[in-house]
């Protein structure tokens, strides 16, 4: 679960980087693949970059955040599969970059656009992994980020990714505090999941291992929890009622220290 979502991997180092030049390097990758494709076919795909503006660097792991980019691109094509534009904007707003990476495909359902950052979830049916998707919604949240989807059938998906500006105290060579290694088994783990068997499951599976480990059954109690104690580790179903796992995701980020965070897919 962990290696899929990019998460406990504290040795990686973060520099400063600009997302620009990532987005570039991204297209660069993908060219072969989209033009064997375009060729094959008959088709034509375009990329526009007309509203990338120059933002300030991020800190960053620049191979993970590639990695998100190819995924996303890759997926647009998979979606056009008549031919189509995708379009790429970025801008700033003060302490955070945005980057969207629009597509003219086929879009998603409702039903589709819920569940599409869940682990194993695919509509590539044994074509896929479902693995993409959840693994770039790791990497933005090991970043501090946050990446969003809007869509409509027949009208196209929209990926908005928002990631915070470098901060010139920084070493940018360093990863942020709730990046840097847990020595031990000092590590103090949250668990968040509706359901009980789940939270018993890894409650026994941790505690053995000498973790302290506390369990809540909804999203509301875990933000309430996080912000009156420190965790190094929350491990997060994405799919609970009324608060879902995105929000509590969302509120981790605002915290000082951020803990590190796992996610725990559909189990169905």
């Amino acid at each position: 679960m962990l290696k899929f979502t990019g998460k406990f991997q504290g040795d990686t180092e973060f520099i400063s980087y600009d997302i620009g030049e990532l987005i570039e390097q991204s297209i660069d990758f993908t060219m072969p693949r989209w033009k064997n494709m375009a060729q094959s076919r008959g088709i034509d795909y375009s990329m526009d970059r007309n509203g990338m503006l120059k933002t300030p660097s991020i800190l960053c792991n620049p191979t993970e955040l590639r990695e998100v980019f190819i995924n996303k691109i890759n997926n647009a094509m998979d979606a056009m599969p008549d031919g189509g534009q995708l379009s790429f904007s970025t801008w700033c707003e003060p302490e955070t970059v945005f980057i969207t990476i629009s597509d003219t495909g086929t879009g998603m359902p409702e039903e589709v656009k819920k569940r599409v950052f869940e682990p194993f979830f695919t509509t590539k049916s044994a074509a896929g992994t479902g693995l993409g998707m959840s693994t770039a919604y790791g990497i933005m949240a090991r970043h501090g980020g946050i990446i969003d989807v809007e869509s409509e059938l027949g009208k196209g998906c929209t990926f908005t990714l928002e990631l915070p500006i470098a901060e010139k105290t920084v070493n940018p060579t360093k990863p942020p505090i709730s990046e840097q290694k847990v020595k031990g088994n000092d590590l103090s783990v949250l668990v968040v999941d509706d359901d009980e068997d789940i939270c018993s499951i890894l409650d026994n599976f941790l505690s053995k291992a000498g973790y302290k480990v506390l369990t809540v059954n909804n999203g509301a109690n875990a933000i309430k929890q996080t912000e009156k104690e420190g965790f190094d580790l929350v491990l997060c179903d994405m799919a609970m009622p009324e608060i879902f796992g995105y929000d509590v995701i969302r509120a981790l980020n605002t915290l000082n220290k951020r803990p590190k965070i796992g996610i725990i897919g559909n189990k169905n």
